[in-house]
């Protein structure tokens, strides 16, 4: 499975069609927010979603730069894997998705 990094937005793309995608947003203080987390239905069940987290939270891992996992199923992510833990950033006011 190969991710694409975009400006805002980490996706997977089949036969130009956008399967899978966790959109950012990025603060004036240099942290990425992890503001929602989308797989196609068809995908769901198939750990399309923790494989797109895991190459994300890798990234900006490696990048240096702190996420906050604002989308429910990014925070949820987090609080289970938790040696990704380092690298969040965790909501103050709980988890959000943006609809």
């Amino acid at each position: 499975m190969i991710f694409n990094i975009e400006e805002k937005k980490i996706n997977y793309i089949v036969d130009n069609i956008e399967l899978a995608y966790i959109d950012l947003d990025f603060t004036p203080d240099g942290l990425v927010v992890f503001e929602k987390v989308f797989v196609d239905p068809q995908l769901r069940g198939q750990g399309v979603a923790g494989q797109i987290m895991k190459f994300a939270a890798d990234y900006f891992l490696e990048k240096k730069v702190t996420v906050v996992p604002l989308c429910s199923y990014a925070n949820t992510w987090y609080l289970k894997n938790k040696d990704y833990l380092l690298g969040a950033k965790m909501p103050e006011d709980g988890p959000r998705c943006k609809l």
